[in-house]
């Protein structure tokens, strides 16, 4: 049985995405992962100091982010892995579930981007492309 993989990068689509996540986990009996990337490409080109720095925090925040996700997922006695990759963030979900096996693959998008057509929104391009390159089922979740 492979995992569900559920992207986290804090907004306001995280915490719908990964209640959703947890649900699917529970009823599937699948593994369930959190996963953030930390991507510096808007700092790239700057001082060494400034992109390390901007890397740090990041860490910092996605273990946060990631260690609270993990205890929600306990409140529901789902037991969770919590997964930090460096390097941009389609590279990195792609390799990411290709090494894991994954079944489905959970994003959440940002609140404000439409349901209505399909295809217009750039988390779906992102959703879609991933799918054409890793075979692995995405869904998107949406806040309320």
């Amino acid at each position: 049985m492979g995992s569900i993989v559920c992207a986290t990068r804090g907004g306001a689509g995280s915490r719908a995405v990964q209640q959703a996540a947890i649900s699917y986990a529970r009823e599937k009996g699948n593994e369930l992962v959190f996963l953030f990337v930390i991507d510096t490409g808007s700092v790239e080109g700057e001082e060494d100091e400034l992109v390390t720095a901007v890397r740090d925090e990041l860490y910092f925040l996605g273990q946060t982010l990631l260690r609270i996700a993990k205890k929600r997922a306990a409140n529901y006695q789902v037991a969770a892995e919590i997964v930090v990759r460096d390097g941009r963030v389609k590279d990195q979900i792609t390799k990411f579930l290709d090494e894991c096996s994954a079944d489905l693959l959970l994003l959440g998008a940002p609140r404000g981007t439409s349901d209505t057509i399909f295809g217009d929104d750039v988390i779906e391009q992102f959703a879609e492309a991933i799918h054409r390159d890793t075979g692995v089922e995405v869904e998107i979740i949406r806040p309320a």
